[in-house]
């Protein structure tokens, strides 16, 4: 095993010498610093091991050994980066896209530092203003008053959420033309309370007959149902049956309901964890706060006032309109404000102005991350670490282009020249040709992905690359590279439609929008113009709330649904968020491995069942880390880290379970193996073969089973979820609709024809596949687009284009300008 040494610096280079972190084979180069260097490669093929999992974090560890000799107690050779010795190395600031973070409260403004910058204006400067005099009390005021998630801030009614969740009659009564026990509605189906059981002496009482369609009974009988019967009190007998001795007990009842209403927020405000309010979630609805008028924040925040607006008013705003009020600000503000917006201004007037450089401008503060494309998500965090005054630092990117059209990469382009300018070093992990392109220098590993790959294929100016015959890159940077190529499969102007009606969501306001059915429809259009909410909220959420049965919340009505049979959102979360999940796991081969080395003669002498050869269960695997193959270390202030369990060297089970082989191969040797390596080992059960094959179509081969999940890329999860898909969309279910968006973040050039082809997989069994793309290869041989636009924010929303790519390509719009030459080429 390789080792660590701490090199000297380096002068205008940074030298890594044997680096073989993941499948890194011994690489050893010199990267010039004060340049923009570009990591490039196949999908798969070490740049982000030896860009980020080698020099970023031998950067971290090694800042973590100069803070305090309590954390080198955790960090062994054998959990540093796999590199003989890096010299030249300085602080390095790093944007992984493996690290995403999605929860439902991180915002736009909590991911870029603004809930900081403006928490702090606004408590600090309303108190030397003439609002204070309102407010004797708050002369202690700290920004947690403006944070809605603090005790301080938040709004007492609904704790910050900004909205409440109540009881929707028409959840619980979902189909009101059939009977109320035989359909009308899931909450009567089962006895989900004791009302269940006096249904029928509630109807007796009122005349109504069950076996008729719930809107046809009498109305004192359905609210009596939905309210309950107030103080009236209902007779009716409860007889439970033993099993064993055949004995019948009957308890005699006779008390007021309380109605399907109230039982439903009982029993959601009951539930201890958030599956099990899952389970009354559905038959309830979600509105606005009236207290704080589902802003979310207390009185304080929605009081005070910074040059005539509240906190709400100003996160509330676009980010270009939030730019503009900052650089309007400083006329309003009288001598003292001043004297403490010097400090705070230029700071958040320079965030605010990069973040609209990088196309964030039409999003809100308040913007959720779950809501956020993956693209929006990775330059927000690439907002909160570019600094323009910083100077000699070494910047990390990790594919910042993605997510962007092809008309808003202008601004990241200057964006990175102005980082080298400023004398910083910018490492670019990047796909895309044209900003590859702006590279002053090229890395490229290879020749291919996993155990093909981990090769340094040239080191050179970017403008030598184009001349190397090893490199696919250098092909691409060339013009002479394969493009993606497909047989149209549909004539998605004839295909049967689902149809959104009376779409309302976020900045699309649309009458009607159609999607052609069993065809690969692709939604275009520069960033913030409403992909991403078209697809997520008004296809995939209100298409899955009407194939349950339930009333879509964005849109008026879904046509067409019959056709469907189920939906699925494939999208860039992590699989899991330890290094329990991955790739085995998630796509359930590891199940089917299990039982195969349960079967063999040797586990079944030492008693082995298929749950002893899971890490996830006691059995078989190391209780000293609980199978995870490491152990979480608590770092205090600083982000828990993990490490290789000294106890069973990070193989997860026990030395007696390992002894036992199939086919020669213990069970963590299996997991060591790349899926296309078990594949050719595992050719059945026919299962486990078609679950391989089909991660194999998702472009993920060179994936090791056992990787962790916590170190895919977001494009990595996502291929992992389109190979579960393929699986369903072949596996008997019916005709489904696959969802992704930016399916093709992360990939190779070369390696964009496979994921096209397994859009085709998923059509030949009869499903549909609609996509959010700004890869506009992927966009001109898709079947039907549906362009978005003409801008973004409130400039977007709106259908600019519709109908096959060369409809679209001749029409109007800022796609159609960039898809013409390709439809042309």
């Amino acid at each position: 095993m390789s080792h660590q040494t701490e090199g000297t610096p380096g002068g205008e280079f940074i030298e890594v010498v044997g680096a073989n972190t993941h499948n890194l084979r011994n690489v050893s180069v010199t990267i010039p610093k004060d340049r923009i260097v570009a990591f490039t490669g196949v999908s798969g093929s070490g740049k982000t091991s030896l860009a980020i999992d080698t020099i970023h974090a031998e950067a971290q560890l090694r800042y973590l050994n100069g803070i305090s000799p309590f954390f080198r107690q955790f960090i062994s050779p054998k959990d540093r980066p796999q590199v003989d010795r890096i010299a030249g190395l300085g602080v390095t600031l790093a944007v992984d896209q493996r690290r995403l973070n999605r929860s439902p409260r991180s915002t736009l403004g909590s991911i870029t530092g603004l809930n900081d910058f403006l928490g702090l204006l606004f408590a600090r400067m309303p108190a030397l203003g003439p609002e204070a005099v309102e407010f004797p009390e708050l002369r202690g005021l700290t920004s947690a008053y403006f944070d809605r998630y603090s005790m301080e801030g938040r709004c007492k009614r609904c704790s910050g959420l900004g909205y409440v969740v109540t009881p929707a009659e028409d959840r619980i009564v979902t189909r009101p033309d059939l009977p109320l026990r035989v359909g009308a509605g899931e909450w009567f189906e089962r006895a989900n309370s004791g009302e269940y059981l006096a249904l029928p002496a509630l109807a007796e009482r009122h005349g109504a007959d069950l076996d008729r369609p719930w809107r046809e009974l009498p109305e004192a009988f359905r609210h009596a149902v939905l309210h309950g019967t107030g103080d009236e009190a209902i007779s009716y007998r409860i007889v439970s049956r033993q099993k064993k001795s055949g004995t019948e007990t009957v308890i005699e009842r006779s008390v007021p309901l309380k109605g399907a209403v109230f039982e439903v927020s009982r029993l959601y405000e009951a539930a201890g964890s958030d599956s099990a309010k899952e389970n009354y979630a559905r038959f309830m609805r979600r509105q606005d706060c009236e207290d704080c008028e589902g802003s979310g924040f207390g009185d304080v925040p929605r009081t005070l006032k910074v040059a005539g607006l509240t906190y709400p008013e100003i996160v509330q705003m676009p980010i270009e309109e939030l730019r503009d009020w900052v650089e309007t600000i400083d006329a309003t503000l009288t001598p003292m404000q001043r004297e403490v917006a010097v400090n705070l201004l230029p700071d958040l007037g320079r965030r605010v102005r990069l973040m609209v450089e990088l196309g964030l401008g039409h999003l809100r503060v308040t913007r959720s991350a779950p809501s956020m494309s993956g693209g929006e998500l990775q330059r927000a965090r690439v907002t909160a670490q570019l600094n323009m005054d910083l100077t000699g630092i070494i910047f990390v990117l990790d594919e910042p282009s993605a997510g962007l059209h092809p008309a808003d990469k202008h601004p990241l382009r200057e964006i990175l020249h102005a980082l080298r300018d400023a004398g910083n070093t910018v490492l670019l992990v990047e796909h895309d040709p044209e900003l590859i392109a702006l590279a002053d220098w090229v890395v490229d590993l290879g020749p291919g992905a996993g155990r093909e790959g981990g090769t340094l294929v040239a080191s050179v100016p970017t403008v030598e690359l184009s001349d190397n015959p090893r490199s696919l890159t250098g092909a691409y940077l060339a013009g002479r590279g394969p493009r993606v190529r497909r047989e149209r499969r549909s004539d998605a102007a004839a295909a049967p439609r689902l149809g959104l009606v009376g779409i309302d969501v976020h900045n699309v306001r649309l009458d009607r929008v159609d999607i052609p059915l069993n065809s690969l429809t692709c939604i275009t259009g520069v960033s913030g113009s409403g992909k991403s909410s078209l697809l997520h909220e008004a296809l995939g959420a209100s298409l899955a709330a009407t194939l349950r049965g339930e009333r879509p919340e964005v849109v008026t009505a879904v046509e067409g649904a019959g056709a469907v049979d189920w939906v699925t959102v494939v999208n860039q979360d992590p699989i899991g968020r330890t290094p329990r999940s991955n790739p085995a796991t998630y796509t359930k081969a590891f199940d089917l491995i299990r039982k195969l080395y349960a079967a063999t003669p040797q586990a079944k002498s030492l008693g082995y069942g298929a749950g002893a050869f899971s890490f996830n269960s006691p059995g078989g695997r190391c209780e000293a880390c609980q199978g995870y193959g490491r152990r979480q270390v608590d770092m205090h202030f600083m982000p828990d880290m993990w490490v290789e369990c000294d106890v069973c060297e990070g193989r997860r089970f026990t030395p007696e379970l390992l002894a036992v082989t199939y086919h020669g191969k213990s069970v963590d040797e299996v997991l060591a193996m790349t899926v296309d390596e078990a594949a050719e080992f595992f050719p059945g059960p026919a299962p486990l073969a078609a679950t391989l094959r089909a991660t194999q179509q998702a472009g993920l081969g060179y994936l090791q089973l056992g990787q962790s999940g916590t170190e895919l890329s977001g494009g990595e999860a996502q291929r992992l979820k389109l190979a579960n898909a393929i699986l369903m969309g072949s596996g008997g279910r019916g005709r489904g609709l696959v969802i992704l968006d930016e399916p093709v973040t992360g990939l190779h050039p070369s390696d964009v024809q496979r994921m096209v082809d397994a859009f085709d997989t998923l059509l030949a069994a009869g499903n549909s596949v609609v996509i959010a793309e700004h890869d506009l290869h992927v966009a001109a041989c898709a079947d039907w687009i549906i362009d978005m636009g003409p801008g973004a924010g409130d400039r977007g929303g709106k259908v600019v284009g519709e109908g096959p790519p060369a409809t679209v390509a001749a029409g109007p719009g800022v796609t159609a300008q960039y898809l013409r030459p390709l439809m042309a080429g």
